[in-house]
């Protein structure tokens, strides 16, 4: 099976979804703050997250946070441990309401200009008949998106809440509440499945290698998953004290690189089939330009904005995208275990 690559994605279509990211700029940094003093009060990391190593050496300090990056793998790792307790105060406190709120308007919208993409990327990389199991799929979008295309498949969320939502807009594809621990079990029982998918998942986890080997161990021949990257976005959240990162704070208490994923693929013996290259980095900083300065006139300073600098981003993000320093990417694993 010969290796997909693909690069880049137009910014446009997802602007207005977006749209809370500068609206809501100071609500979203009070509680990002509020989430990194949980965070802050757990205990120090010793170990690299991603390759388990002591060689993690001080890189920044990010909205209080210390980071550390690893010299064998090249992961940045926060200071600290993420416990079963953070990630249950973070994620499912009120069934999950707090944390998933900004991502229950818009679904349809959502489902078509995010995870439709998604979709027919994974048929462009697996030709054959799909059958999928989407951890961590939230409010349904891509289980939605999949049953759009003609895909069969199944989600788990640990919030009820957001299972409930999903449920109702999904008509064939099902999607289910469980017991974090119960993933486990999942993965290695359903060998009718050929797919698992964690899309913005794996990050989230206080145990993603674990999750890795019991995919390893299993049935299931592909693995698709989406994770944030140590890029140009986390040097300018650094700089803009006053705008609230997205990509290096909540739940993102570490970002993978190429060369971390590069680690896990040989460590689990999985082999790269399709690799989808694309960020923010460029709305970041222009975001963070709206948010900050002194700005007598947001009429002209807008528009001059955009006419020496918005209009360019997608052929500015595109430098970084194909250079693979972009804030995200998406990749297909295939299981050479089996």
């Amino acid at each position: 099976m010969k290796k997909i690559i693909e690069f880049s994605k137009p910014y446009g279509n997802i602007t207005k979804i977006k749209k809370d990211f500068y609206d809501g700029n100071i609500k979203n940094l009070k509680n990002a703050l509020r989430i990194n003093n949980i965070y802050k009060n757990q205990p120090l990391r010793k170990n690299c997250k991603n390759c388990n190593s002591r060689k993690i050496k001080s890189f920044i300090k990010n909205f209080n946070i210390p980071y550390k990056l690893c010299s064998r793998c090249g992961h940045l790792n926060g200071a600290f441990q993420d416990t079963n307790i953070f990630a249950k105060k973070l994620y499912n406190a009120s069934g999950g309401k707090n944390y998933s709120k900004n991502y229950l308007n818009d679904f349809d919208v959502r489902v078509k200009n995010i995870y439709i993409p998604k979709v027919k990327f994974l048929k462009k990389v697996i030709k054959k008949k799909i059958n999928l199991i989407d951890l961590g799929c939230g409010a349904g979008h891509f289980v939605k998106a999949l049953e759009l295309k003609g895909i069969s498949a199944v989600g788990y969320d640990t919030s009820k809440q957001l299972c409930k939502i999903g449920s109702k807009k999904l008509n064939k594809n099902k999607i289910y509440s469980i017991h974090f621990n119960n993933i486990y079990e999942i993965i290695k029982k359903k060998s009718n499945f050929n797919t698992l998918s964690m899309i913005g998942v794996l990050e989230h986890l206080t145990e993603p290698n674990k999750i890795l080997d019991s995919f390893t161990k299993s049935k299931i021949k592909y693995l698709y998953i989406s994770v944030p990257l140590f890029s140009l976005s986390t040097f300018i959240e650094n700089s803009f004290h006053n705008v609230f990162p997205r990509q290096l704070s909540g739940g993102h208490t570490h970002l993978y690189t190429k060369k971390s994923l590069e680690f896990l693929a040989k460590r689990y013996k999985l082999r790269v089939i399709g690799e989808y290259w694309f960020g923010t980095d460029f709305p970041d900083l222009m975001r963070s330009l709206i948010n900050t300065g002194d700005i007598l006139n947001k009429q002209i300073y807008s528009k001059e904005l955009h006419k020496n600098f918005s209009k360019f981003i997608d052929e500015l993000q595109s430098v970084l995208d194909k250079n693979r320093i972009c804030s995200e990417v998406h990749m297909i694993f295939e299981n050479q275990s089996i």
